[in-house]
């Protein structure tokens, strides 16, 4: 359960706040570190630090669709 929570369900709700974040904040770098914070203290707690590669990807996915919206917002 917690492979399909971590490969597919964490990734899409990654994908919504980004876009919900950005939309809100109007700062496309806000939300990624929010993201990364976040996920550093619950891999360091829950997990006892062994899926930070994830947190980084986490993190990585974030800051790639916060750019695209940026892109998408700011060129029409």
């Amino acid at each position: 359960m917690q492979g399909i929570l971590i490969v597919l369900i964490l990734p899409i709700i990654i994908f919504i706040v980004s876009i919900v974040g950005f939309l809100l904040l109007k700062k496309w770098y806000v939300t990624p570190i929010i993201i990364f914070i976040i996920f550093t203290v619950l891999a360091i707690t829950i997990y006892k630090g062994t899926l930070f590669s994830y947190v980084i990807f986490y993190t990585a996915l974030s800051i790639a669709v916060s750019l695209i919206m940026k892109l998408n917002v700011y060129n029409k």
